[in-house]
């Protein structure tokens, strides 16, 4: 039975280029039938060509995953190390805002100490100011009343002399 390249391409999973590469090797290259201009492949191309795959899979796969273990130990690792420097990093800067924060509530609290003092002293200075009212409204009563006093006087004393 004859296959196009696309169909083996299809069957066996790789790329048409795949495909013609393997039909350009020596060995294929005899085997391939050409009807209307296409290249053709009968069964015993299709299985020489899926075994020559497979070979090659294997030899692929074997130092893939040779390198893959070797390189995922390394990368662990690596990723253990740069794991760790990320930590210590991230807790020296938690360690930094606690030592901020802290700071900022000393500061809050200092300045809590200041603001109850600044209205200590602002009401003792409303007290003040309301004593010097008083002490000057008296003054002025006292005032008004030698006053009166002495105008009862100036006029007994007018009395008294006529």
């Amino acid at each position: 039975m004859l296959r196009t390249v696309e169909d083996v391409a299809i069957q066996l999973k790789v790329s048409k280029t795949t495909i013609y590469n393997k039909l350009k090797l020596k060995e294929f290259k005899d085997l391939v039938v050409k009807k209307q201009g296409k290249s053709m492949i009968d069964d015993t191309l299709f299985n020489l060509i899926q075994e020559s795959l497979k070979v090659k899979n294997k030899i692929e796969n074997e130092e893939v995953e040779v390198d893959e273990n070797q390189e995922i130990s390394v990368d662990n690792e690596e990723l253990l190390n740069f794991n760790k420097e990320l930590i210590e990093g991230l807790l020296n800067q938690l360690k930094e805002k606690d030592r901020q924060i802290g700071e900022l509530h000393r500061l809050i609290e200092n300045s809590q100490v200041l603001l109850k003092e600044e209205q200590k002293k602002g009401e003792q200075q409303l007290y003040l100011a309301e004593h010097f009212e008083e002490v000057d409204q008296k003054l002025q009563d006292l005032r008004e009343k030698m006053i009166e006093k002495s105008i009862k006087e100036k006029s007994f004393f007018k009395r008294f002399f006529k």
